[in-house]
């Protein structure tokens, strides 16, 4: 029966792999045209963060951004991959340096990762040509791809996930938590004053941040055994930009600052108290 089958025309096999290589070409050859359009004629603005995220691939943490931008009085949209250094410091609403085609501004990545000539000669040198290839070897009548494509195939498709081991089951940091006494009013300074956005939020007890690949949580629920407290020793430090500016800002709304902004051969730091009296960091990494 396969015999036959093979003689009647092509394997299922070879069709899948024809597909695979078609769609495959396509990808190059759209990708290749975004990147001409880019590199040709690319021009540069500030964008406006709309949202982040963060994603666990085999090959490691993706720090993903989706922006918007104006030209011409329309508004675009885009979004790309940036370094953790750089995600540290984004925040929603905030600037975002991208590289967009004037022909065509619906083209657009982040500045940070532009890289039109290396992407060119990888789409154009390299993913074109391997696409043909794919596509020539799947649907060559009674022939199949070599053992060694096969084999580095199935070992990404099959591979397992790297993992580290840590002692005793520790695999990261779960939150981090300051007790509050107030929720509304402890709420107002954390999302209004400092910015920051509610993930969860269970019966005004217990609210959750999103911090990155990080949680931050303030509690009513430890009040009769925890106080807040801006000598206890631990405090959580947030990362910010032109921080002195920040400082000054919420100096003028009347935060109480415990330490100025000071300098130390890495970077910069201030010290604050929120308004149920805990200790809060803020850092800035020296450029």
């Amino acid at each position: 029966m396969s015999s036959e089958s093979n003689q009647r025309g092509l394997p299922v096999s070879s069709l899948l792999g024809g597909a695979l290589g078609i769609v495959f070409l396509l990808y190059n050859l759209w990708s290749f045209a975004d990147h001409y359009r880019l590199k040709q004629n690319g021009a540069t603005l500030q964008a406006r963060v709309t949202s982040v995220s963060i994603a666990r691939r085999k090959g490691g943490i993706s720090y993903d951004v989706q922006y918007a931008f104006d030209v011409a009085g329309k508004s675009y949209e885009g979004e790309g991959a940036l370094s953790q250094h750089t995600f540290s410091l984004l925040r929603i609403g905030g600037p975002l340096d991208v590289r967009y085609a004037a022909t065509n501004p619906s083209i657009s990545e982040p500045s940070e990762m532009s890289h039109d000539q290396a992407s060119l000669f990888l789409h154009g040198a390299i993913g074109i040509p391997v696409s043909l290839l794919i596509l020539f070897a799947a649907l060559r009548k009674n022939q199949s791809l070599p053992k060694q494509y096969r084999r580095s195939m199935a070992a990404a498709d099959e591979g397992p996930p790297v993992t580290i081991e840590l002692p005793h089951g520790i695999s990261g940091i779960a939150f981090t938590v300051y007790p509050v006494i107030d929720m509304k009013r402890a709420r107002h300074f954390y999302e209004e004053e400092l910015g920051l956005r509610v993930t969860t939020n269970l019966r005004d007890e217990w609210v959750e941040y999103h911090l990155w690949d990080n949680c931050f949580a303030i509690t009513t629920m430890m009040k009769d055994r925890v106080r807040p407290s801006a000598d206890s020793g631990g405090s959580i430090a947030l990362e910010v930009r032109e921080i002195d500016k920040f400082v000054s800002e919420l100096e003028r709304k009347g935060v109480q600052i415990k330490v100025p902004p000071f300098s130390t051969p890495v970077c910069r730091m201030a010290v604050l108290i929120d308004p149920e009296g805990n200790a809060l960091t803020l850092h800035e990494r020296n450029a």
